[in-house]
Order: C-alpha cells, then sequence, then structure tokens
C-alpha cells in the first residue's frame, strides 16, 4: 500500500475514533469544564431522595396504632411528593396531617407530601406523619422494622426504621 493511501487510512481510523470517544456517554462535561459522571445522576425519585432519622414510636402491649416519622431529602432540581407508605406489620398504612381546626388539633389522611425540588420534608409528631394502623404485633423500643416509601414516579425505597420511645 502506498504511503498516500495509508495516510488516508489512519486518518479516517482517526476521525472513527475520535468521534466514538466523543460520543461515550459516561462523562458530561460541565460549563466549568468539570467532568461529571453520567452515572450520577439519578434515574428516578427514589434514587434522588436521602431518608434521615426513619423511626416509628414504640407502643405500648396491645397498641394497635403507631406513627413512624423521617425527613425527606430532595437531592434533585425535581419536586417530588410521597405517595404512599406500606409497612408488613399492619393493616392499613395512612400519610397524615396534623393540623389545628378551630382551637382543634385534627388529624386527616392526606394524598401524598410534597418533597421540594432540592429541599426536604419533616415527619414529625404533630405534622406530616405516618399512621400505621391495625398493628399485628407491639413495637418494641430497640427493634429495627422496614418502611417501603413511594415516590409520585412509582420509584420504591425500603427504609429500616428504629423503633424508639419517641418524646415529642
Amino acid at each position: 500500500m502506498n504511503s498516500f493511501l495509508r495516510a488516508i487510512m489512519q486518518a479516517i481510523l482517526l476521525t472513527a475514533t475520535i468521534g466514538l470517544f466523543a460520543c461515550d456517554s459516561s462523562t458530561v462535561t460541565t460549563t466549568d469544564n468539570q467532568p461529571s459522571a453520567a452515572a450520577d445522576v439519578a434515574t428516578n425519585v427514589a434514587e434522588s431522595i436521602t431518608v434521615n432519622m426513619p423511626r416509628i414510636r414504640a407502643t405500648a402491649p396491645g397498641q394497635s396504632v403507631t406513627g413512624a416519622f423521617m425527613t425527606l431529602v430532595n437531592n434533585s432540581a425535581t419536586a417530588s411528593a410521597l405517595i404512599s407508605v406500606s409497612f408488613d406489620g399492619a393493616s392499613t398504612v395512612e400519610i397524615h396531617e396534623t393540623s389545628m381546626n378551630e382551637g382543634r388539633m385534627r388529624m386527616q389522611k392526606v394524598s401524598q407530601i410534597d418533597i421540594p425540588a432540592n429541599g426536604s420534608a419533616e415527619l414529625k409528631p404533630g405534622s406530616y406523619h405516618v399512621m400505621l394502623i391495625g398493628l399485628e404485633k407491639d413495637m418494641q423500643a430497640g427493634t429495627v422494622e422496614n418502611l417501603t416509601l413511594t415516590f409520585s414516579d412509582g420509584s420504591q425505597k425500603t427504609v429500616e426504621a428504629l423503633v424508639d420511645k419517641l418524646s415529642e
């Protein structure tokens, strides 16, 4: 093969190689030229939510209802919502909000808890919380139970919640 054809073939291979690497999606370059791994991008809401301090209030013997609490941190630029929670040890699980109405504390079921973009939603006594109704066993302080959270896109995250005597 003459040197001219060899140079053309090398140029074509070099161009093809550069083109293939330019299309590689494993690394994204941001406007400040700092690489950011594409794998760090959440593909669903559950992946972008951090659950802090999940806990369940311990019950007295025979008590069939308790609450679960946590802080949900949204690490994405898109707002989302907690739409349901499941717990194998209860016949019914509901998301509730406690509020003042005409001078009385009122608790009511809500369809979801909004989690703002790059923000958080706190589930705590006297505010938003999860009601575990029809418990199949006592919730003993010091034990751990699994709660499965379902978010607005249908994605789920299972968390281990410490059963604790909550002072609030």
